[in-house]
């Protein structure tokens, strides 16, 4: 839970407040690890510095060079061909090919794993230019509260 402002809390997910379509596909991952790994749902085992189901995720989905290192070209090729179905995440997707995949290193703790690093970039800015963020008094406090965030990225 999120506590801001003098507000109760935020809903434990922002998925709830704004609805991100899956960004791997569950059956293709199989084997990674019991828990969802699309943005907008959160990752298992979040903050910690075992990140194998992370990069068994990026490794299924070829977004991996043979060394584990982020293949920034792979991962913002199939960003293209999943904002080509969902046209209305495009500042989303150009968000993170810019912030996440641009010249700068991703940020995020040294013990936080490379994979880690680039979905919780990948989460931010998805939530950051969600296009039908829900208009409650809770979600639109979460929403400027992430929107705070934001500048640590540039």
């Amino acid at each position: 839970m999120f506590y801001v402002d003098g507000l109760e809390k935020f809903p434990e997910e922002p998925s709830r407040c704004c609805k991100i379509p899956d960004l791997f596909e569950i059956e293709t991952n199989a084997g990674c690890s019991s828990g969802t790994h699309e943005v907008g749902r959160g990752f298992a085992n979040r903050g910690t510095s075992d990140c194998a189901e992370r990069t068994c995720l990026l490794r299924k989905n070829d977004l991996l060079f043979d060394n584990d290192e982020i293949d920034k070209d792979s991962v913002k090729q199939y960003l293209d061909e999943w904002v080509s179905k969902r046209r209305e995440f495009l500042p989303a997707v150009n968000a993170v090919k810019d912030i996440c995949l641009g010249k700068k290193p991703m940020l995020g703790p040294n013990e936080m794993c490379d994979a880690d690093k680039l979905l919780f970039c990948m989460n931010s800015n998805f939530y950051n230019k969600c296009p039908n963020w829900l208009d409650t008094e809770v979600c639109t406090a979460l929403r400027a509260f992430l929107e705070g965030c934001m500048p640590y990225y540039d």
